[in-house]
């Protein structure tokens, strides 16, 4: 369950280590209920997609709850908890526990429907269904575990999407895609956004201003410095984006702050997003009101931000704050 979830839009090599750490510190379903989100997150932290985390915690703690601590077997059970989608369920009752359910990741759709002359992408449900249906008769009895992870394996190794490796491919005489010509028409890549973050650093007598992101979507649950989006591209109008970050503190914080100079400009790439962030040092000037302040705020010395689950990014923006930086040698007129 645990690699699962993990493996989802992340490549194995990745995984591994964070994979290991995170069975190191919650060894038991147990023990991964009873721990706090923000303990999950945090050892999570630096593998992105964080929903992720935050849907195996869900589920671990659904499991405690309602199945008395034991995983459901059956697919259909499976699917009723958090996080569980098709794929997520069928793996795990087929790898698990082999039941005869197909277990339709990325790489099998790709190898079933070459095999059967299929278009290649997105498909409707009622392909998905009736795909499922079909793998699920061709299954060996008491082989699902053998069947579904060797099918992943040749999408994986052979059936890979460019240029698939057709000759050494051990079902070639079956596949109706094999041998064509420059294969399929690729399908376009999705268009990566680009956003330019102004990143507060309000500092108070010595600590700094950190809040966790609330809601969905995005690093949610994770702590964070203050972070306003100041377009898609670097304008280069220091005085409108000072602006913007002052009246950000005011109107989401109930702060007054002077911003006193720059730091070192830091890029992050995010699998649909690359973000260009700007830290921004800000000194503390007032409190106006308290009201509109998120409920998670923490006024924190860098020597302890390492307590707190951060994002890749964010811990880009902490290490200069680490090294004691001097904010002078970029100030602001």
């Amino acid at each position: 369950m645990v690699s699962e979830f993990m493996l989802q839009q992340t490549r194995v090599e990745t995984v591994v280590p964070y994979y290991e750490r995170f069975l190191k510190t919650f060894p038991t379903l147990h023990s991964l209920a009873r721990a706090s989100l923000q303990k999950v997150l945090k050892v999570w932290a630096g593998m992105g997609y964080y929903a992720r985390a935050r849907h195996l915690h869900a589920a671990a703690r659904t499991i405690v709850s309602r199945h008395a601590g034991v995983i459901p077997r059956r697919k259909k059970e499976l699917l009723s908890l958090p996080g569980f989608g098709p794929y997520i369920a069928g793996a795990v009752a087929s790898i698990a526990f082999d039941e005869p359910v197909a277990a339709l990741d990325g790489n099998v759709k790709r190898v079933l429907s070459r095999i059967a002359g299929g278009q290649e992408g997105p498909s409707t449900p009622r392909q998905k269904e009736m795909l499922e249906d079909s793998v699920g008769q061709l299954i060996p009895p008491g082989r699902a575990s053998d069947f579904n992870q060797a099918l992943m394996d040749l999408g994986a190794m052979t059936c890979v999407p460019g240029q698939p490796r057709c000759p050494q491919c051990p079902v070639k005489r079956l596949c109706c895609w094999q041998g064509m010509e420059g294969g399929r028409k690729k399908r376009p890549s999705r268009k990566v956004k680009s956003q330019v973050w102004g990143v507060a650093l309000v500092e108070r007598d010595g600590r700094y201003l950190i809040h966790r992101k609330e809601g969905k979507g995005l690093l949610a649950g994770l702590w964070q410095f203050p972070v306003v989006v100041l377009g898609e591209k670097i304008s280069g109008e220091a005085r409108r984006e000072r602006k913007i970050i002052r009246e950000a503190l005011r109107d989401r914080f109930g702060l007054r702050v002077k911003i006193i100079g720059e730091l070192p400009i830091k890029e992050h790439q995010f699998t649909h997003m690359n973000v260009t962030m700007k830290p921004f040092h800000c000194s503390l000037v007032g409190a106006i009101s308290s009201a509109q302040a998120p409920g998670d705020l923490r006024w924190v010395k860098p020597s302890n931000l390492s307590r707190y689950p951060i994002s890749r990014a964010m811990a880009k923006i902490a290490a200069l704050i680490m090294r004691e930086p001097k904010w002078t040698v970029r100030a602001l007129a």
